[in-house]
């Protein structure tokens, strides 16, 4: 199987892991695709890497945790959760060749070259599967659906990757004492658009204020998901969203609308 990667890899970009080469054992066929799947689980998430967090979550932990939420959703109209499974399990898929490049404030690699460097990732991974077979197909519209953020799941997946981080980082301030992740729910929390992972935050927040509080921890600082906006509606109906398989759903906003929201309330 392939060695873990970036054991001892240079970085040009601050602390985000350089892209080893692509072992042998992954370049060929569909067993090709299979030991890529492995440096899933053997590549870490670069963020707590730069933290210094003790044996840090995998993309693969974080994109499993990821699927496993998406069952605790609690509603069965309004989400496809079969589709929100498989867009969590692809989403980070191309990390596996280009590593977790962390955003550009902290990387220095522009969101461009970062969609780039992946869409070069998904075009091998396709490859090795056949492409245009139906399992390359079925990885590649998973993951542009993902990247496009047209449809509902493919917000609410958005919406659990930013939640899945925040999880995380409390429990490594639990677990680990560290009290330098404060930047981690700041960048996050705020963006969060979809009702019930916005509750789940909620939730979260006050777990975290009150295990400051019993630790005796001081220079606690809130952070909340923004105030929920009603779902628009034509005579009380939601309108569906544009590719849900038959299933209704409510699209809920524009993730790149809550991220200038969220510049906007830090600036």
């Amino acid at each position: 199987m392939s060695p873990a990667p970036f054991a001892s890899s240079p970085s040009p970009t601050q602390g985000t892991p350089a892209a080893p080469p692509v072992p042998d054992d992954c370049k060929q066929g569909t067993l090709g695709y299979f030991h890529t799947l492995e440096r899933l689980k053997t590549n870490k998430r670069t963020g707590w890497v730069n933290q210094g967090i003790h044996q840090p979550e995998s993309v693969m932990d974080h994109m499993g945790r990821m699927a496993l939420m998406c069952l605790a959703f609690p509603e069965t109209q309004t989400l496809d959760i079969g589709k929100c499974v498989l867009l969590s399990m692809v989403h980070d898929i191309a990390e596996a060749d280009v590593g977790d490049i962390t955003p550009e404030h902290a990387s220095g690699v522009s969101k461009a070259t970062k969609l780039a460097l992946e869409e070069k990732a998904m075009d091998r991974m396709c490859g090795l599967l056949g492409h245009p077979s139906i399992a390359a197909l079925r990885l590649k519209s998973l993951w542009d659906e993902y990247e496009a953020r047209e449809t509902a799941e493919s917000k609410f997946v958005k919406d659990l990757d930013l939640y899945e981080l925040c999880q995380q980082a409390v429990e490594y301030e639990n677990t680990q004492g560290c009290q330098t992740l404060q930047e981690f729910f700041e960048t996050t929390i705020p963006r969060i658009l979809h009702p019930v992972v916005k509750g789940w935050a909620r939730e979260l927040m006050a777990e975290r204020r009150t295990l400051w509080a019993q630790r005796g921890w001081i220079s606690y600082k809130e952070v909340l998901p923004a105030p929920d906006v009603p779902a628009p509606t034509t005579n009380g109906v939601a309108p569906p969203s544009k590719a849900s398989n038959g299933i209704p759903v409510r699209v809920y906003g524009s993730h790149e609308e809550g991220e200038a929201a969220a510049a906007a309330t830090q600036a």
